[in-house]
């Protein structure tokens, strides 16, 4: 018997030496993305690109190669187009609007991080009124990227 206990603690043992660098692995930290937005006025849409919401659950998408996500659950649902951002000037278009284009110039505000992080949208014309609407009417807050 005492032979029996040996050989199946030994295994046990193995067991856990095996699963050893596994279970570490799950007590790291997931990799992020986070990369919040920094302060004034940015330079390029690289500098802006990240997961947005408001506090009426409106969410804003803007990745790095100009594309764009906007859901408004409450309202338009989901729209996808493009944006162009240059020393804080943005052109956007959205097939909720068709051919018309918006310009817009953009700002981050409020300090640095998820949840901190603020941009802001101002319009200089759009005559998507329900684009330019939701864009400007809540400060759009950094989730992640």
């Amino acid at each position: 018997m005492a032979l029996v206990t040996i050989r199946t603690g030994l295994a046990a043992g193995l067991a856990a030496l095996a699963l050893a660098p596994a279970l570490g692995a799950c007590s790291d930290p997931p990799a992020s993305n986070y990369r919040p937005p920094e302060l004034g006025v940015p330079a390029s849409a690289e500098e802006v690109t990240g997961i947005y919401r408001t506090i009426h659950q409106g969410l804003l998408q803007l990745r790095g190669n100009g594309d764009l996500n906007l859901v408004i659950p409450t309202h338009i649902g989901a729209t996808f187009g493009t944006f162009t951002l240059e020393n804080g000037a943005a052109t956007v278009r959205t097939d909720n609007c068709g051919d018309q284009v918006g310009t817009y110039t953009v700002e981050v505000l409020a300090g640095a991080g998820i949840g901190r992080s603020t941009l802001m949208f101002e319009t200089v014309d759009d005559p998507c009124a329900v684009r330019q609407k939701f864009l400007t009417i809540d400060p759009w807050v950094y989730a992640d990227s």
